[in-house]
């Protein structure tokens, strides 16, 4: 689709008329506003943009709405044809520059190389994603913590290690379980989680290990256990911290040989699984209080994990907001003060409550999500003032800016060049602020 912005009714009537009749589809406007709700709205392949159109009729407005259509090609159209005029517009992000009145051929050869290169771009930008999506393992984020718990799961996943990932609730320990299974030598078998805590304790043996027919009350039939559902590949023991004592010591004879007797049966059989168990306790502290094995916690402890909080992530938070909002609802978008809000705010539910938050807000909100539809997501009864209010000049001012940058990465995507020329700042300028507030 084009988009054509100008306010000639006639220049419009023919050019789009003209451009239908080459096979393209095309959507009019007559003024700047109009301009950005459509873009917003139809997300077009390229932009025919008249520089002087109301309110002001003024070039220079209508250069300083090139960048509000990126990243389509913008083509430049105008009757104010001066070199210095086409040097600020393509400055600005302008992909090309024509006077009008405008040659039918030429206009042609630009916008079929304008659709051409727009559509070259979508498909670089879906595979920089799916290179992505491998690069991240699906734990996204690109804070310290996190670019150090990739590096630890691509040293880990290769061996046959069991591995203990430790962190508070809401910080996604499963990822990094199927992260460290997709990365192993045991990706193309199974993947079985089982939350310890969720089982009920007399059930828990024959959802681990199976059970036969008529071995207890309600066994009407032969059942494998998740032990055999998981063989050749990983078993995911979530919230191994709850698990009961009893259930402690069957886990321990099955991790020191690979045996394990399903309820009601007399032989042993064999399975062959690599072990990733999760908690948000402190198993060294339940192994003092005798409330988990000393010798299960060791077993269990062949390579330990930390998955952070999201308050220790940074800029993450901005990041994982904007991805959230954009799987909820795909055209809708914060306002500046929101992501500031996100940022800021203590996330005490770490990465699973940020994303009910924004869920919840994306659903209410008429148009762009607000901090104020934030703070209703998040249940806090807090107003928007509540957020800490710098007490010096240096300080509100050093907080402006860095809300600033973290919006702005957020909106590139974290792309330092992109972000830099947003922000008016040298691509060095940038790295050297964000070196000192702690952003990289």
């Amino acid at each position: 689709m084009i988009l054509l912005a100008d306010d000639e009714p006639a220049f419009q009537r023919l050019t789009a008329s003209w451009l239908r009749s080459q096979g393209h589809e095309v959507m009019t406007v007559g003024d700047g506003d109009a301009a950005r709700a459509a873009f917003a709205k139809a997300k077009p392949e390229v932009v025919l943009l008249d520089l002087a159109m109301p309110p002001h009729h003024d070039p220079q407005a209508g250069i300083a709405l090139i960048p509000a259509f990126a990243p389509a090609p913008v083509v430049v159209m105008t009757g104010h044809a001066d070199q210095a005029l086409a040097m600020q517009a393509i400055e600005a992000g302008a992909w090309d520059f024509l006077a009008k009145p405008v040659d039918p051929d030429l206009l042609k050869v630009v916008v079929a190389r304008a659709v051409e290169r727009a559509r070259l771009a979508q498909e670089l930008a879906a595979l920089r994603a799916r290179d992505e999506a491998s690069e991240d393992m699906g734990l996204i984020g690109q804070s310290p913590p996190m670019v150090a718990l990739r590096a630890l799961i691509r040293r880990v996943a290769p061996t046959n290690l069991p591995v203990m990932v430790l962190g508070p609730s809401g910080t996604g320990k499963e990822l990094v379980a199927r992260a460290i299974h997709a990365a192993s030598a045991r990706a193309k078998g199974p993947l079985v989680p089982v939350h310890c805590g969720a089982v009920p304790a007399d059930l828990l043996e024959s959802e681990l290990f199976g059970h036969l027919k008529g071995s207890f009350t309600g066994a009407h039939a032969d059942r494998a256990g998740l032990v055999e559902v998981a063989h050749g590949g990983t078993l995911f023991l979530d919230e191994i911290g709850e698990m009961p004592p009893a259930m402690q010591v069957k886990l321990l004879r099955f991790l020191a040989d690979g045996t394990y007797q399903p309820v009601g049966a007399r032989e042993m059989r064999t399975s062959d699984v690599r072990i990733v168990a999760a908690t948000h306790r402190d198993l060294a502290a339940a192994v003092t209080d005798g409330s988990f094995r000393e010798d299960l916690y060791y077993r269990l402890k062949g390579v330990v994990l930390s998955t952070p909080k999201l308050d220790d992530r940074g800029a993450d938070k901005a990041l994982l907001a904007q991805i959230f909002l954009r799987r909820a609802t795909p055209q809708a978008s914060f306002s500046a003060d929101a992501l500031g809000w996100i940022a800021q705010r203590a996330w005490p539910g770490n990465v699973r409550e940020l994303r009910a938050a924004v869920e919840c807000a994306a659903a209410l909100a008429q148009g762009q999500v607000g901090v104020q539809d934030l703070v209703f997501a998040t249940g806090s009864g807090e107003s928007v003032q509540t957020a800490h209010q710098p007490q010096t000049l240096e300080e509100e001012v050093a907080e402006l800016e860095r809300r600033r940058i973290v919006e702005a990465l957020a909106r590139t995507g974290h792309n330092h060049t992109h972000t830099a020329r947003e922000l008016g700042l040298s691509r060095v300028g940038l790295l050297k602020k964000m070196d000192r507030m702690g952003l990289r």
